[in-house]
């Protein structure tokens, strides 16, 4: 790495599988991921989620865009804390200001999403939320990172101008490395401005990919430009916040160990 390596971008998904939340800047904490990234989840119908005895799910028990590329149609915006979302849907405003945190407002957002859904939600929409509980694909607290690099080898792959990296749901996009160069990471520890994150896993993709981030339409094949250009499924990294501190966007991204 060299010091030229930049944070381009933050992003944290308050709802699990709804629109990303930009960020200017994020304060991290050591073993946790973005504050407020993931602490919401959509339960199907057919969820075995218990609030009452929380414990990690594997995706398949909520929403997501693997499995409910709609899902993506539905625009979402969030206060600064991440807790009250206003959603809308071809231009028409669903719900407005809704308190995630709060029992007495869930009630609208399930209800448009039950809507908008129809019977992949199962017969119904729960708004999931724990103690200690994140709605990520892994267990541990990771964040994961994305580099610019290597999206714009997969468009050209993908004779395509550029690739939404809104695709990949990344937490954080660095600018500077050459393509591919965080599969080489694991076990480096990458500081960014008062943080010190350590690498600790390379991410396999899956067809939650394909989906457009506004449409929900499935229209674009990923994992195949993967396989036949690279001979694998994997784009980023998992890394586990190891010294605290605040990100910013514009921060030095540098290999430290």
């Amino acid at each position: 790495m060299t010091r030229d390596n930049r944070l381009l971008q933050i992003a944290r998904y308050p709802v699990k599988g709804l629109t990303a939340q930009p960020l200017d800047e994020a304060a991290l904490t050591p073993d946790q991921p973005i504050a407020g990234d993931r602490r919401f989840a959509l339960a199907h119908g057919g969820s075995a989620f218990d609030p009452a005895a929380p414990a990690f799910q594997k995706k398949a028990h909520f929403l997501t865009w693997v499995r409910n590329p709609a899902l993506a149609a539905l625009d979402c915006r969030f206060d600064a804390g991440g807790t009250k979302i206003s959603i809308s849907r071809d231009g028409i405003e669903m719900v407005r200001d809704a308190d995630l945190a709060s029992p007495l407002s869930r009630g609208a957002v399930e209800q448009a999403v039950l809507q908008h859904m129809g019977e992949a939600a199962r017969g119904s929409v729960r708004i999931a939320e724990a103690p200690g509980v994140w709605f990520a694909d892994v267990p541990p607290p990771y964040l994961s990172i994305q580099n610019t690099a290597t999206l714009a080898t997969i468009a050209a792959r993908l004779g395509q101008p550029g690739f939404d990296w809104r695709r990949l749901r990344g937490n954080l996009l660095v600018d500077g490395p050459e393509p591919w160069a965080e599969l080489g990471w694991t076990g480096a520890e990458l500081q960014i401005g008062e943080a010190v994150l350590k690498v600790e896993e390379i991410i396999g993709r899956c067809a939650a990919t394909h989906v457009h981030p506004d449409t929900g339409l499935q229209d674009t094949d990923v994992l195949g430009a993967l396989r036949d250009g690279w001979g694998h499924n994997k784009c980023g990294v998992y890394a586990r916040v190891v010294k605290g501190g605040r990100i910013r966007t514009g921060d030095r991204v540098m290999r430290v160990g």
